[in-house]
């Protein structure tokens, strides 16, 4: 029974979700329509105005540039999402050590799970943690 109803709820939900998103494509599409209308008001009101070419082509221009797209509110050409690691920064010494404090690191978590108390070896995988962190050994094995 209550699987019955979150299934007529999450369907009722999904309706709803569909319906208000062909809406808002809807009302955008009929705003792109009204600013569009009135920009060829304007083109038409200054094409018929009295005034020298030269002022017809500035206002002419300036209504077509407040027609163009706006600029994405998130600027992705900028992000270092999918940049490479820098060469330098993964040297085989580096890549050696973080292997090296990575096998100490699973030996003292093992030693720390078989201990009763957390001691000396729990204290000693958390300094191997520090220590990978601090060498950023993340960046030598993204990929």
């Amino acid at each position: 029974m209550l699987r019955d109803l979150t299934m007529i709820f999450s369907v009722l939900v999904s309706v709803f979700s569909l319906g208000f998103g062909v809406y808002k494509n809807i009302e955008a599409g009929n705003a792109r329509g009204f600013a569009y209308e009135q920009a060829y008001r304007i083109l038409g009101a200054v094409q018929d105005a009295n005034i020298g070419s030269a002022t017809k082509a500035t206002i002419v221009d300036a209504a077509f540039a407040s027609l163009a797209t706006p600029p994405p509110v998130v600027d992705l050409s900028r992000s270092s999402a999918d940049a490479p690691v820098p060469a330098e920064a993964c040297t085989e010494t580096v890549k050696t050590r973080c292997i090296a404090l990575a096998q100490s690191l699973a030996q003292a978590n093992a030693l720390c799970a078989r201990e009763q108390e957390p001691g000396n070896a729990c204290a000693n995988a958390s300094q191997f943690r520090m220590s990978i962190d601090n060498a950023a050994c993340v960046q030598c094995f993204i990929r």
